[in-house]
């Protein structure tokens, strides 16, 4: 997942799966298949997550704290851990309050009415989000109830959830590596980011369906994608594996907080 820039779609996702119950449940196989008819898969074990997303795979090892991230493209992977990316979070922190004192002493000048507006844009993220609860129907073969979420004229997101699927890892583990939990979470930078983790609390369940509508700087983007198949039982070791012949790169996530840096 990435850390440094979130995309709504996963922190949503995310802060669903914490609504989840801690339960030994059996291993999860889920076949989604996108609005172009490509199909996607995740793997859940009590140990190990794996989202395959066609050009992109993630892996997260609970057991290790090692987040690998896989360019199918470009036949390349990287690795990061829980410590190594909470010490980049904290380094990208330190240079967001020196970046934050700075604007503060800039917006000091700015006439009040203008800083305000300015303010608004910059925080009022969190405050425009919405849930409402809608219908319910099947998917997969299981009960699911809607909810739309939206930020503000940004984001508008349908899910269709279920909580009659137990995934079998531990919702704390999956917290601390997603970075919902990292210490660094108190700071400006991701103020607005527990603001929306208490207004998903409204959201219940595991996302079978869903569909999603941003428009940012005058550009529009929609996706959508429903599970076609679940699956419970053992799943191989090797689906966890890296492909064969792929090159190790630097982790991005690693440079957090070295920008400025000589």
């Amino acid at each position: 997942m990435r850390v440094a820039k979130l995309s709504p779609a996963l922190l949503c996702a995310g802060l669903v799966l914490t609504a989840l119950p801690v339960a030994a449940a059996e291993d999860l196989t889920i076949v989604f298949k996108d609005g172009k008819g490509a199909l996607q898969t995740q793997y859940f074990t009590s140990t190990k997550m794996r989202h395959n997303m066609g050009d992109r795979d993630s892996i997260m090892d609970m057991a290790t704290g090692t987040m690998t991230s896989i360019d199918n493209k470009k036949k390349e992977y990287s690795q990061i851990t829980v410590e190594q990316m909470e010490a980049a979070m904290k380094q990208a922190e330190a240079q967001a309050k020196q970046a934050q004192a700075q604007m503060e002493q800039a917006m000091a000048k700015v006439p009040p009415e203008m800083r305000q507006k300015m303010e608004q844009m910059m925080g009022g993220v969190a405050e425009a989000i919405t849930v409402t609860k809608g219908g319910t129907r099947k998917v997969a073969g299981y009960d699911t109830q809607q909810y739309t979420i939206t930020m503000g004229d940004t984001m508008k997101r349908d899910v269709w959830n279920t909580t009659s699927l137990q995934l079998p890892f531990d919702p704390a583990q999956f917290r601390r590596m997603s970075g919902f939990a990292n210490p660094a979470a108190s700071g400006p930078m991701m103020q607005g980011m527990t603001k929306m983790a208490e207004k998903m609390k409204e959201v219940q369940g595991f996302t079978l369906a869903e569909t999603m509508s941003i428009k940012m700087m005058g550009r529009g983007n929609d996706t959508s994608r429903e599970a076609v198949e679940v699956k419970k039982g053992p799943i191989p070791a090797d689906a966890f594996a890296v492909p064969a012949g792929y090159k190790k790169v630097d982790s991005p996530m690693l440079k957090m907080g070295q920008a400025g840096k000589r």
